[in-house]
């Protein structure tokens, strides 16, 4: 019979997967993929373009920025890259703030750090950090702003919101 193997000649039955064998490592495979977009869905990408203009109070500063940051649902991990241009000096600072009461645009108000970022901070710049779920829940809905401070801008030279991709 042509399309069959000796399996489907011993039992009668066509194997168009070529046995057992073939058909479990299908089934392996399809679980493989299943499994990896489980994954996927545990992670909520997010983004904030940092500008002087969004700081509050505004400045003039012709910096930019752009970060870059996922949640991990699953374990409340928060990771990201923040990369800069044009800052007047060496940044002394970096953050997550938050909660603000605005959703998503910028807001005329500050917000305590809910999330610093140690260590060098040279562009580009990444870190990662748990953190609770009531800061899980502000971040997904919009509640938080990144900024970056320098020395003429204590306060923050560039921000922006941090809003879902």
């Amino acid at each position: 019979m042509a399309g069959h193997t000796r399996d489907a000649e011993a039992t009668g039955r066509p194997s168009f997967l070529g046995g057992a064998p073939a058909g479990l490592a299908v089934l392996a495979i399809l679980a493989a993929l299943a499994a990896g977009s489980t994954a996927r869905a545990d992670t909520v990408n997010f983004e904030a373009d940092l500008t002087g203009g969004r700081e509050v109070p505004s400045n003039d500063s012709a910096a930019n920025g752009h970060v870059e940051a996922t949640l991990d649902t699953a374990s409340n991990t928060l990771t990201w890259t923040c990369t800069y241009s044009g800052l007047t000096g060496a940044p002394i600072g970096a953050h997550f703030h938050g909660p603000v009461s605005y959703i998503g645009a910028t807001s005329e108000e500050n917000a305590p750090i809910q999330v610093g970022t140690p260590g060098n901070l040279a562009s580009p710049f990444k870190g990662s950090a748990a953190i609770d779920a009531t800061q899980a829940q502000d971040l997904r809905i919009g509640r938080w702003y990144f900024n970056l401070h320098s020395p003429k801008f204590p306060g923050g030279e560039i921000r922006g919101p941090v809003v879902r991709k």
